[in-house]
């Protein structure tokens, strides 16, 4: 019985623990980087994507945005982008982002909040190709779940326009690109706690679709299994397979049939050799055919003469007897 309920409770452990590694996860988006929009907790940007899709079309980019080649009226959030990094890109990397503005697309880019760097003495081309500078200043910041403010300061030159507070715009090319250094009323927390859905149709503009790029994130649309369990919501069935596959290990390890009594483990009394002799004779000899085949091992035997009267098949007792004193 102990070892029924130790087998149980493994099984209800083993689960719970699949569910907290596996499916928990893919549920709340916790595997995936801050600002996602596959993240439904405060840190990702879920409520954005659905927001927007209440409204125009949306949809999730998993490929390079180059091969995306998207048209007028598209809108491409790209967000919880590194700042210092970033503003580090090189020409040719910010020619690619040039290209697809050259085509109508409206690039929002949104950075992360974070602290003063120690040391920022590299050369920014963005500075000079998009004239606006990326500054920081001291900023000690509560520490929550998710961060409110950010050291980055944007200081654009005349070509852009200001939308809010940290959030600027510029036309390039035929489109247009936008930058946000406060991403924070862009979060679940954000637009639970504050929001602003004024910074938001500002952002999105006059587009009839919104893209929200996952590549940046490393996750790559690869035809795997586990791209068709997230698009088609099978993070359940997972656990009920795992659930499945725990309960046929326990009945692989463990009977379900209840004990035997305590009597029915006790060996069980071969036979000797006279009975296998006497269940050999009962299956070749018939009872009625056995004083004559003994009779007749008997002449044999000792060699009795076969004219001798010792057999009597109507009174075989007395051939018995008969038989008996020869031997």
């Amino acid at each position: 019985m102990r070892n029924k309920i130790f087998m149980a409770a493994l099984v209800v452990a083993l689960a719970w623990g699949l569910e907290q590694v596996v499916v928990s996860p893919l549920q709340t988006g916790n595997a995936y980087p801050e600002y996602s929009s596959l993240r439904s907790d405060p840190m990702g940007t879920l409520a954005l994507y659905e927001s927007l899709g209440q409204v125009v079309k949306v949809e999730r980019l998993y490929k390079s945005r180059m091969r995306a080649d998207p048209g007028p009226g598209t809108t491409i959030f790209v967000l919880g982008v590194e700042p210092v990094a970033w503003a580090k890109l090189k020409n040719d990397t910010l020619k690619e982002y040039e290209e697809l503005t050259s085509k109508g697309a409206r690039l929002v880019i949104a950075f992360l909040p974070v602290s003063e760097p120690w040391k920022d003495s590299e050369a920014r081309p963005v500075e000079a190709r998009w004239h606006i500078r990326f500054t920081y200043k001291n900023l000690h910041a509560e520490h929550g779940e998710i961060p409110r403010e950010s050291a980055l300061e944007l200081r654009p030159g005349a070509e852009w326009t200001k939308l809010a507070e940290g959030a600027f715009e510029r036309k390039l090319g035929n489109g247009s690109v936008a930058l946000v250094s406060e991403s924070y009323p862009l979060s679940n927390e954000g637009l639970r706690e504050e929001r602003n859905a004024r910074l938001i149709a500002k952002l999105a503009g006059a587009a009839n679709k919104v893209v929200f790029d996952e590549n940046h994130f490393g996750v790559v649309e690869t035809g795997s299994i586990t791209k068709l369990m997230r698009k088609y919501n099978l993070e359940g069935a997972l656990a009920v397979l795992a659930l499945v596959a725990g309960l046929f290990l326990w009945r692989s390890a463990s009977s379900l049939l209840p004990s035997r009594a305590p009597g029915a483990e006790q060996a069980v009394a071969g036979r000797n050799s006279l009975d296998g002799m006497v269940a050999l004779l009962r299956r070749g000899i018939a009872e009625k055919d056995l004083i004559r085949v003994c009779y007749g091992e008997v002449q044999k035997k000792y060699s009795v003469d076969a004219n001798d009267p010792l057999f009597d098949e109507k009174n075989p007792v007395i051939a018995y007897k008969k038989l008996m004193e020869k031997l």
